[in-house]
């Protein structure tokens, strides 16, 4: 029995040992993480705008052929309403040629390479934003920035393919935030004078731009 009693008076000195060491405070956590809005840019039919097969003796000597212009939609879409920007980055920059574009009153800043082949150019092409974009179902225009987003001005429709920043608006001055937006590309190529072609092989068209979205 004098055991058992002194071994419940360890027991009881050690719990209270431990009472007399226990924190004095809790901490109070408060997580999460903000995510910002992610938007992915869709364009139809894979963003492939296909001219087909066209016959070599449509082309003609001493002069550029400009071909019927097409249209593609786009659709950029974001997991929440977010102001976005779009720009255009042309991946066949190195085969453009000077001035192939002018026929169709577009200067070189808006002059798209087609690609080369066997070291000739194939041609250049214009891309260009058109009416009846819509953001959320509202109706929007064109409007384009050329210090990063900082200032806007009213678009004149046509792409750069650098140093421009393009975004929508509903009030004619500022980007509006948007879940939905779509809008129409329209493409205008122009081939290269009949004797700068290799025209006794398959000339493929090779047109490639990259389109960004721009968080604002």
């Amino acid at each position: 029995m004098k055991r058992l009693l002194n071994m419940l008076t360890l027991v009881a000195a050690a719990s209270a040992a431990s009472l007399s060491h226990a924190a004095p405070s809790v901490e109070l956590k408060v997580t999460g993480v903000i995510r910002p809005a992610a938007c992915t840019p869709i364009l139809a039919a894979d963003g492939v705008v296909d001219y087909g097969s066209i016959s070599a003796g449509a082309l003609r000597h001493g002069q550029t052929t400009a071909l019927p212009a097409r249209q593609i939609a786009l659709t950029v879409s974001c997991n929440a309403a977010a102001k976005i920007a779009l720009t255009v980055i042309d991946n066949r920059a190195s085969s453009r040629v000077a001035g192939i574009t002018d026929s169709i009153q577009a200067g070189n800043a808006y002059n798209f390479g087609l690609g080369a082949m066997a070291g000739k150019k194939v041609g250049g092409y214009v891309l260009s934003f058109q009416d009846g974009a819509t953001a959320d179902g509202r109706s929007v225009t064109s409007i384009v920035s050329t210090d990063n987003g900082s200032n806007w001005n009213a678009g004149s429709g046509y792409i750069q393919h650098q140093g421009q920043y393009f975004s929508f608006t509903g009030n004619g001055t500022q980007p509006v935030a948007q879940k939905v937006l779509s809008t129409l590309i329209t493409v205008n190529p122009v081939l290269n004078k009949a004797e700068e072609l290799p025209l006794d092989q398959d000339v493929p068209l090779d047109g490639s731009a990259t389109i960004e979205v721009k968080y604002l």
